[in-house]
C-alpha cells in the first residue's frame, strides 16, 4: 500500500523593508533613522540623536532576536508580566475547608474559572449531554468521544476521503462563523483495569463451571497488565451572542446532527459525552491517582463520584518550565515550526502512538476556523506583503523561500474563491510525571517524536498551567485573556 503526501499550509509572516522585522516595526525602524537624522541635521543635537536611536535599539532590537519562533522581546514582556502574579504568589492555588475558594471545593483554575458544567439534549437520542459554558467569553463547548478505523485495514483511496472528510468537517463547523475553536485531544494513560474488572463482574456466575471462572479471572488480569489505553475526542466551542446562555445551548443542539454526519463523512465514530464523563476525565488530568477510582465509578454507574465544583486540582504551582498539580507534575510543548515539504499521512504516527517511555501523555490540535469574510481579508493581506517580498531581489534573484510562499498564498487564494475554508492550526504535547520524578525522558521522547514528525516543539515557559488548560479540550484556549475575580461572580 502506498503512502498518499499532503501539504497546503504556511506559517503566517509579515516581511517588512528590514529582515527580520515586520513591516510594522520596519516602518517604526525607519521612523526612528528619521527623528536621528532630522535630530543630528536639522537641530545640530548629536546627544538626541544618539538617545533616540539608543531607545530605538533597545525596543526594536528584541525584536529581531527570536528563539523557538518567538522573539526576545515578547519573551520579556511574558516574563514581566508574570513577576508580579510571581512576586503575590498567585501563581499557587490551593482548596480546603480553611481556602479562600467558595465552600472550599476544588475548582477549575485560571483561564478555566469561570466555566460551569450544564446539560444539552441530544435530539436525535433523547439524551442529555455534557455542555461545558463560558459565560465571560460567551462559549459552550460539547465534547465528542471518538474511534475511527485503522488506517492499516482499508484502501488509501478510503483513507484520501476521510482526509477530506475531516476539511469539510472544519469546514462545516466554522461555515457560519460561530465556531471559536475546535480541540482534537489524544490522551494516553496507563490502564487501571478497573473497567474490565467490573464488566468481568457483572458478567461472572458463581455457579458458572471453575474452569472458565479461572479464565475469565485470568483474562481481566492479563487485560489489565502493561497495558496503555488510547482514546480521542473532539471539543467543538461555539460562541454565543445574547445575555443568556441557555440560548446559546439551544443553538448549539440544533447543530448537533450536523457535527454527528461531518464526523462520520471523516470515518470517525462519534458519541458525545455525558456531564459524567467530563467530569471524569478532567478531574483525571490535574490527578491521575484517582484515575482507578474514576475508572471503577464510571463502569458501575456511569457517575464519577464527584460534581464538576469539585473537578479541579486542590492543589497547583504554575512554575515557569512545569505545571504542578495534585499528584502530577507535567510538562507543555508548544509546536512553533512546522514541516514545509509535503508529509506522509502517518507522519503523527510515533508522536500519537502509546509509549512506555511517556505512559501519562495528551497531544492536543487546535484548529480555529476562519468567518468566511475574514479568511478573504487575511489572505488578500498576506498576498500583498508576499507579492512585495519577492519584488525585493538581492543580486537580481528573487528569494526561494519568497516565492514558494507567493505561490503558496496564491493557491489559497484560488482555493477561497472555490469555497473552500481557512484554519489556524496549532499543537500542544502535555506529558505527566510523577512529582517527584523529574520529566527528562519524557520531554527528551516529545522532540524526538517532534523531530520524526517534522515539528519543533518548545516548552512553554511561564504559561504552563494556561497551556495545560488548553490541551484539554474543555473551552480554553490560548488566546484568551486573564480572568478576574469580578468577572466570575457576577457572571
Amino acid at each position: 500500500m502506498g503512502s498518499q503526501k499532503y501539504a497546503g499550509w504556511r506559517k503566517p509572516e509579515s516581511t517588512g523593508l528590514i529582515p527580520g522585522l515586520s513591516a510594522g516595526m520596519s516602518m517604526a525602524a525607519v521612523g526612528a533613522m528619521a527623528l536621528a537624522i532630522g535630530s543630528a541635521y536639522i537641530l545640530n543635537s548629536m546627544t538626541g540623536a544618539a538617545v533616540i536611536l539608543g531607545i530605538a535599539v533597545l525596543l526594536i532590537g528584541p525584536s529581531m532576536i527570536r528563539f523557538r519562533g518567538t522573539s526576545a522581546g515578547d519573551y520579556f514582556i511574558a516574563w514581566l508580566r508574570s513577576w508580579p502574579i510571581r512576586r503575590r504568589m498567585a501563581h499557587r492555588y490551593r482548596t480546603g475547608l480553611f481556602a479562600q475558594v467558595p465552600g472550599g471545593h476544588s475548582r477549575l483554575p485560571g483561564l478555566a474559572s469561570p466555566i460551569i458544567l450544564d446539560r444539552l439534549f441530544d435530539p436525535m437520542t433523547g439524551d442529555d449531554i455534557g455542555a461545558l459554558v463560558n459565560p465571560i467569553h460567551r462559549t459552550v463547548t460539547i465534547v465528542m468521544d471518538t474511534s475511527a478505523t485503522g488506517r492499516a485495514t482499508q484502501p488509501e483511496a478510503t483513507t484520501n476521503a476521510q482526509v477530506a472528510g475531516w476539511g469539510e468537517f472544519i469546514r462545516r463547523a466554522g461555515e457560519f462563523g460561530d465556531v471559536a475553536g475546535i480541540a482534537v485531544i489524544t490522551d494516553t494513560v496507563p490502564e487501571t483495569g478497573a473497567r474490565y474488572d467490573v464488566e468481568i463482574t457483572k458478567r461472572r456466575h458463581e455457579a458458572a463451571p471453575s474452569l472458565a471462572l479461572e479464565l475469565m479471572d485470568d483474562r481481566t488480569t492479563e487485560l489489565a497488565t502493561d497495558r496503555i489505553r488510547y482514546s480521542q475526542r473532539i471539543a467543538v466551542t461555539f460562541r454565543y451572542s445574547s445575555g443568556n446562555f441557555r440560548s446559546g445551548i439551544e443553538s448549539v443542539a440544533r447543530r448537533l446532527e450536523e457535527l454527528t454526519d461531518a464526523a462520520a463523512g471523516a470515518g470517525l465514530f462519534a458519541t458525545f459525552a455525558s456531564v459524567g464523563e467530563i467530569i471524569a476525565h478532567t478531574h483525571a488530568a490535574f490527578n491521575p491517582a484517582a484515575g482507578p477510582m474514576l475508572d471503577e465509578a464510571m463502569a458501575m454507574t456511569g457517575d464519577p463520584g464527584i460534581l464538576w465544583e469539585d473537578a479541579g486540582p486542590t492543589y497547583h504551582a504554575d512554575e515557569h518550565s512545569h505545571y504542578l498539580h495534585d499528584s502530577g507534575k507535567s510538562f507543555t510543548f508548544r509546536a512553533w515550526d512546522f514541516p514545509v515539504q509535503p508529509i506522509e499521512d502517518d507522519v503523527l504516527a510515533q508522536l500519537l502512538a502509546p509509549t512506555y517511555r511517556a505512559p501519562y501523555k495528551r497531544v492536543t490540535m487546535i484548529y480555529r476556523p476562519y468567518r468566511p469574510a475574514d479568511a478573504i481579508e487575511t489572505t488578500d493581506g498576506d498576498y500583498r506583503d508576499a507579492f512585495a517580498a519577492v519584488q525585493r531581489r538581492k543580486r537580481g534573484l528573487v528569494d526561494a523561500r519568497q516565492q514558494m510562499r507567493y505561490d503558496d498564498i496564491a493557491a489559497t487564494r484560488e482555493d477561497l474563491a472555490e469555497g473552500h475554508g481557512l484554519t489556524r492550526v496549532g499543537v500542544l504535547v502535555t506529558v505527566t510525571v510523577p512529582i517527584g520524578a523529574s520529566g527528562v525522558d519524557e520531554t527528551a521522547f516529545i522532540r524526538a517524536a517532534g523531530i520524526a514528525a517534522s515539528i519543533k516543539f518548545a516548552p512553554c515557559f511561564s504559561d504552563q498551567a494556561a497551556m495545560f488548560l488548553a490541551g484539554m479540550g474543555i473551552g480554553v484556549y490560548p488566546d484568551m485573556d486573564e480572568t478576574d475575580v469580578t468577572d466570575i461572580l457576577s457572571a
